[in-house]
């Protein structure tokens, strides 16, 4: 198990203390509550101490209103656990991006990590007005001045924010040159970590790795456990970058066959979760990965799980 550090304001970011150290680093990400009951968020968080160096909070998925990251990660703090940050430019214009990461580090948030965010179309809201003041290379932009002691109109600041940047890149994107280079812009305007887009394809990940290999950053790659055929299904149709192989549902679909309902879900489980210990093994063999980042989707217990029957802790001991 991991240690968490108890209740306290950071005065710098624990996991790129890590990674300066070269120790193998392990996120994992929470989806903030659909309403204002805190107490569910602390319940998760209580399956996540001692597996995870830190925890992603969401911000707005596909554009579905949640509990803010802000608010989540404050929680995080005082659970014993590490908040990153996530901030969707997607719905906040600069004056709101700079006014968030004040707060954030007054609170002790230190790790902040940008994403442009999916179109609100993929989620209820489908008449919503995106923002899009900002793309997240711009705002990653925008925090580096902030830490400079300078706002973007040059006043300066009452009290200098310092975060540790990160973002995210799609391996699956259709021209991986071209996010290459979207990488390497977001390391220039501040970026220093990066969560992957979750891995099926380990090959394709590999290539795209060793397409952005001479950059000085940190990679977690993603990993989501698959509960069932059908929210793997569901994924490849409503998450845009999600590319689970046909040959994955099936191997999904054959663990449950000839089992009840209740019995072939628990069947689906097992197999997602062997699936995802395969994958973290092969995934660990590059050698330009620093750290998985876990997103157990509404499956927070696989956490654990993942971490105990894979090679994470031999990793992180450097065995």
């Amino acid at each position: 198990m991991l240690e968490s550090y108890g209740e306290k304001i950071l005065l710098e970011s624990r996991i790129a203390e890590l990674f300066s150290k070269g120790k193998f680093v392990v996120t994992s990400e929470l989806s903030p509550p659909r309403g204002a009951d805190h107490q569910i968020l602390l319940d998760k968080l209580e399956l996540m101490k001692g597996y995870c160096d830190a925890v992603n909070l969401t911000d707005n998925v596909r554009g579905i209103p949640s509990m803010s990251s802000l608010a989540s990660s404050y929680f995080v703090l005082k659970s014993g656990l590490e908040p990153i940050m996530q901030l969707t430019t997607r719905d906040k214009n600069r004056v709101a991006i700079q006014s968030e990461l004040y707060g954030a580090y007054a609170l002790g948030v230190r790790n902040i990590l940008f994403i442009t965010g999916d179109h609100s179309y993929l989620g209820p809201y489908h008449d919503v007005k995106p923002v899009e003041d900002l793309n997240s290379i711009q705002a990653l932009k925008l925090a580096s001045r902030l830490m400079s002691g300078f706002d973007i109109t040059g006043d300066q600041l009452e009290g200098i924010p310092q975060f540790y940047l990160g973002s995210t890149f799609n391996q699956h994107a259709e021209n991986i040159e071209n996010e290459a280079k979207r990488v390497e812009s977001k390391y220039f305007a501040g970026a220093e970590f990066f969560q992957t887009q979750a891995i099926f394809d380990v090959e394709r990940f590999s290539s795209f790795v060793n397409l952005v290999k001479d950059l000085p950053i940190k990679i977690l790659a993603g990993i989501i456990p698959l509960k069932s055929p059908e929210s793997a299904e569901f994924m490849n149709h409503a998450i845009p970058g999600i590319e689970i192989p046909d040959s994955m549902i099936e191997k999904l679909k054959d663990a449950g066959e000839g089992y009840s309902e209740e019995e072939a879900l628990e069947k689906y489980m097992e197999q997602g979760l062997k699936m995802s210990v395969d994958l973290i093994s092969e995934i660990c063999k590059i050698k330009r990965i620093d750290g998985v980042h876990i997103m157990g989707v509404n499956w927070e217990e696989s956490l654990s799980f993942l971490v105990e029957k894979s090679d994470i802790i031999n990793l992180r001991n450097g065995v």
